[in-house]
């Protein structure tokens, strides 16, 4: 029986003193049914985590992606508790950087140099000023979700905060809509086309091409957003997978298997420009642990096998999902997308059910089979066949309650907690 008093204590201190008590927005409680789900991690191992009332779980969350090889990596350990005697960040550089840098220019495709920032945001950031300085353009197309700096929320529902005069300068386009494209470039001096390469079900036949071939023809700096899809789906990430090679492109959560890291890569001729003028410099940017930890986990991605193992466990949950799916009749309800390495799942209202109520008992259920999950999933080396199949016996459980809920047209006796209640919500009607 699992218990989560600890966890309540916790909770119950932060939120006194830190707002949602996380400091990152998806960690939050309110992702998960309050009361019934673990909010403090006391360790990992491998792909499992152990919070701090002692419960276990496969963890499917990853830490938001950066774990690629698994919690408490032997190697990664060894690589930063021999920087960690050395130092962190000094008033000179490690060796380290030029190390990876050198490792990242021979593994990214369009990487001709790099420089280092800290956070997926910091780099697409750094992408998009770079982009402006090398067009004298201040228009940005995006597609996606590009970070929490004010160019790239203000374009988002979350903008409170952003100047109106700099949300004016960023414009969303559709994923998979070149028509869509084509016409804001056409209407827009455009400095930047910028986006997630990996969306849904991925690109449509041909379509990065057509989009970099659209970017250029209006005189635009592509880039490609790989801080999610960069180090899961390949090495070179999405530029790898389709053959498709953009100007600039960002990188950061799984290049060092939970360390604080993150670049932009791309042309020589667009990096340059930092030694004219360009600021894109930070205290940490040279941060030799995280290095470390970056070169250790890159060795271990490189080693032959290691993305077609994750894709075959990928395919296993991903059919299995579907094949559940069916089984409860839930095709209304529930739907799975994304690649194998990374997909996950969808809710839909029913009836009086809007689809928060769906995913608190998806995510009641998956907690009590010890899973720990959002809607998507995560894969890292550690991962096994066995783990998938207590992922599928979970989601099993979970679709039969969830069927359950439809018929009645009611939680009331399934849900045993509070909500999923997260900080972000579709429109409920």
């Amino acid at each position: 029986m699992q218990s989560f008093v600890n966890s309540e204590k916790l909770l119950e201190r932060e939120l006194k003193v830190s707002p949602l008590a996380a400091q990152t927005f998806s960690k939050s409680y309110r992702y998960f049914c309050k009361g019934l789900a673990p909010s403090y991690m006391d360790h990992g191992e491998g792909c499992y985590i152990y919070d701090v009332d002692g419960n276990k779980f496969i963890d499917y969350m990853c830490a938001l992606g950066p774990v690629t090889v698994g919690y408490n990596d032997p190697q990664v350990n060894e690589a930063v508790i021999r920087q960690v005697g050395r130092f962190a960040s000094g008033s000179l550089q490690s060796e380290l950087e030029v190390e990876l840098a050198e490792k990242l220019c021979e593994i990214i495709p369009c990487a001709e140099m790099v420089r280092f920032v800290k956070n997926g945001s910091d780099a697409t950031t750094a992408a998009i000023r770079l982009a402006r300085a090398y067009t004298g353009r201040d228009v940005v197309l995006m597609c996606g979700y590009h970070g929490m700096h004010d160019w790239s929320i203000g374009a988002s529902a979350n903008h409170k905060g952003v100047p109106e005069a700099v949300r004016k300068l960023t414009i969303n386009f559709a994923y998979n809509d070149l028509a869509d494209l084509e016409k804001k470039l056409q209407d827009h001096e455009v400095a930047a086309v910028i986006l997630e390469p990996i969306q849904s079900n991925g690109p449509k036949e041909g379509y990065l091409n057509e989009v970099k071939e659209l970017a250029h023809r209006y005189g635009a700096v592509l880039i490609f957003d790989e801080v999610v899809s960069g180090f899961r789906y390949a090495l070179g990430g999405a530029s790898e997978v389709f053959g498709v090679t953009p100007d600039l492109a960002s990188f950061g959560k799984g290049m060092a298997n939970g360390y604080a890291i993150s670049a932009v890569a791309g042309k020589k001729e667009l990096l340059k420009q930092i030694e004219d003028g360009v600021f894109v410099s930070m205290t940490f940017g040279g941060d030799s642990i995280s290095m470390a930890a970056s070169l250790a986990t890159i060795k271990k991605l490189e080693k032959p096998g290691f993305y077609d193992r994750l894709r075959e466990i990928g395919e296993i949950q991903k059919n299995g999902v579907s094949d559940l799916i069916r089984k409860y009749r839930l095709e209304d309800v529930v739907s799975i997308s994304g690649m194998p390495i990374h997909a996950g799942l969808s809710f839909e209202g029913h009836g009086s059910l809007n689809y928060l109520d769906v995913q608190s008992v998806y995510s009641q259920t998956m907690i009590q089979n010890g899973v720990l999950i959002f809607a998507f999933y995560n894969l890292s080396g550690s991962h096994s066949k066995e783990d998938a199949q207590q992922y599928l016996d979970a989601t099993d459980q979970a679709f039969s309650l969830i069927r359950k809920a439809v018929d009645r047209d009611s939680v009331d006796g399934i849900l045993l907690g509070g909500k999923v209640d997260p900080v972000f919500k579709r429109n409920i009607k």
